[in-house]
């Protein structure tokens, strides 16, 4: 008897983790679709003290910022505008008057190298 107790608990289990398994990859697959039909992106990647930045941003096109914080915690300001992205404004469109330089950095204090989380990417 406490073998069959335990045999379907087992499948009981099993089922449970697969559906949540298919679930997270539903999710992730609907996200992906979604970032393949936007427009232009920049997208900001924060892990401990550094900015890794992919994507590109012409002058007069509306962009589409978002940042994903890979380790630790973090914001993100972009020198020279009004964009500040955190976990409660993860993405924003906005539009680049001017081409040029554009510096970023990390507008939450997160640990000692702080000072030094910066990062630039060019506009066209």
């Amino acid at each position: 008897m406490q073998k069959w107790i335990m045999f379907s608990l087992f499948i009981v289990a099993c089922l449970l983790g697969t559906g949540v398994l298919f679930q997270n990859i539903s999710a992730r697959q609907a996200e992906l679709a979604k970032e393949a039909t936007a427009g232009p992106s920049l997208k900001f990647n924060a892990s401990n003290y550094k900015f890794e930045i992919s994507g590109k941003a012409k002058a007069g096109e509306k962009v589409t910022l978002s940042l994903v914080n890979k380790e630790g915690l973090h914001a993100v300001e972009i020198a020279g505008t009004n964009v500040k992205l955190d976990n409660n404004t993860k993405t924003a469109d906005f539009t680049f008057e001017k081409p040029g330089e554009y510096e970023v950095i990390c507008a939450l204090p997160c640990g000692p190298g702080h000072a030094e989380m910066r990062a630039k990417f060019v506009v066209e």
